[in-house]
């Protein structure tokens, strides 16, 4: 009778007692781990995530689909050295902002799943310290004031950010008369490519994604996305990147396609049909991107794979002669420059220039001859978008990882106003090759003749940044965007959002 008692008054003094409660569990988003010292990375990355996933408490942690959705970021990592391996854990409070790591190390494939439940159970331990942290105290309601005045209806184009005496003009309209943008329903998988055709009298526009293994041909309308043809390359084979031209400028775009097979360039070229795509190239030894503002005057400049994994140091445009494909003159590019990260602009008097985002996510101008005339300090940039290749000097440097990891950067685009448009992602996993990031910015930079300077940028949105392409006909700046990551669970979800830019 004594001890019911006892356990009775330990109950109503649990939920009475100042700050004492017990908390419910907290929404946790666990991405997708990077895979570093092993080619089985694209198996292991969902692997990992997922047995990590069964073994967090369910009284402490609720599993969400969505980063957005979620009070901490979860980003693993694997890293193999020889036989040891380290399990790396960031986690990231949204709330707070504070960042906590956590690491268990091992040896041999037996020790993992070991490895791995002492990992879970030290995630366990952080999150009940979190759920026993005093809660914040409630603010004060706001005193009694008058009645405010109407707020006045904003104007077409919204400054979103402010910041200094000029600010930062994002003008985003959209299709819709929204300064925020507009975005399609997600598409289930994880797309890491986008491109852009022709645009017909009745308004439609084709459109056309990569995925790892998946080439898409879409017809975006005003309301809605139709699906006309779908490609899978085969495996090993993977989609590095797709840009579209019209070469021969008879009114049809191509479409080009950078492929991977193991350590070898097997890029292909496709023609939309009306109910199709067909194939009018392959077995090509480059690597593609397009620079220019429309399919008529875009080209496609070719860059090769050396023989130690790396871009070649020059580039070479592209020709179509009927159904053959022959490279031009070869072409030098700047310092830190490959074909997916430079571009060409031209300044008030004429002259042209080229525009680099190197390795480090850095801005650099150069002249044509190569003299580096200005380099920004802050970073953008950010890909999650890489290929590997087995290189026996990686390993004697690295005393373990032999595989040399090469990123392919975002794209700089040039408005045909002079404008750059550069993109940022952050996330809360973003070194070396462990790379998963989580919101992205979109940036657009004049040159002042000495400097890039800043016109504005977009406001944070909560997704990785795959792609983007810009319509120079409506002004429109499209967005890839993948919201959700891929995991054991699910394919991963992305959304084309579109947003008109001045």
């Amino acid at each position: 009778m004594k001890s019911t008692r006892l356990a009775l008054l330990c109950a109503v003094l649990l939920f009475t007692l100042p700050g004492v409660a017990l908390a419910g569990p907290l929404k946790v988003y666990l991405s997708e781990f990077t895979v570093t010292g092993t080619p089985a990375r694209d198996e292991l990355a969902p692997a990992l995530q997922g047995i990590l996933g069964s073994r967090l408490n369910r009284e402490r942690a609720e599993p969400v689909d969505r980063a957005e959705q979620a009070e901490l970021l979860l980003a693993g990592s694997y890293a193999l050295f020889g036989r040891m391996f380290s399990l790396d854990l960031l986690i990231r409070n949204t709330t707070s902002g504070k960042i906590t790591r956590l690491f268990e190390q091992g040896e041999g494939q037996d020790d993992l799943l070991p490895a791995m439940g002492r990992l879970a159970q030290q995630i366990d331990r952080e999150l009940a310290k979190i759920q026993a942290a005093p809660p914040v105290a409630a603010s004060a309601p706001p005193a009694a004031t008058r009645p405010a005045l109407p707020t006045p209806p904003a104007p077409a184009a919204v400054a979103a950010v402010a910041a200094g005496a000029e600010g930062y003009l994002v003008k985003g309209e959209d299709a819709a008369g929204s300064s925020g943008g507009q975005s399609g329903a997600p598409l289930a998988g994880v797309f890491s490519g986008i491109a852009l055709g022709r645009t017909f009298p009745g308004g439609d526009r084709e459109l056309f994604l990569a995925g790892e293994r998946t080439l898409r041909y879409y017809r975006q309308g005003a309301a809605d996305l139709r699906l006309v043809a779908e490609v899978v390359i085969p495996r090993p084979a993977r989609i590095l990147a797709i840009d579209s031209a019209d070469l021969d400028g008879d009114g049809t775009p191509e479409l080009y396609v950078t492929i991977m097979d193991r350590e070898t360039l097997t890029s292909q070229v496709y023609r939309p049909k009306e109910a199709g795509l067909d194939k009018i190239a392959d077995q090509l030894p480059f690597f593609f991107r397009g620079i220019g503002p429309d399919l008529r005057s875009r080209r496609i400049y070719t860059q090769e794979l050396g023989a130690a994994g790396d871009f070649l140091d020059q580039v070479a445009p592209l020709v179509k002669t009927g159904a053959k494909f022959n490279t031009g003159d070869r072409l030098k590019l700047p310092r830190d420059g490959a074909v997916f990260n430079v571009n060409r602009f031209t300044d008030a008097s004429g002259t042209a220039l080229y525009a680099v985002l190197n390795g480090d996510g850095h801005i650099s101008v150069s002249s044509l001859d190569g003299r580096q005339l200005w380099q920004g300090s802050e970073k953008f940039g950010g890909s999650e978008n890489s290929f590997t290749r087995e290189s026996l000097a990686q390993e004697r440097a690295t005393g373990g990882d032999r595989y040399l990891w090469t990123f392919l950067e975002q794209r700089i685009i040039v408005t045909p106003d002079g404008k750059l448009l550069v993109p940022r992602n952050e996330g809360a996993l973003s070194f070396g090759n462990n790379r998963s990031y989580t919101s992205h910015t979109l940036h657009a930079f004049a040159w002042s003749g000495s400097s890039l300077r800043e016109l504005w940028h977009s406001k944070p949105e909560a997704s990785y940044l795959a792609d983007f392409a810009f319509d120079p006909a409506s002004g429109e700046v499209l967005l890839l965007e993948v919201v959700q990551k891929q995991s054991m669970f699910n394919r991963g979800m992305s959304r084309i959002s579109r947003h008109r830019v001045q």
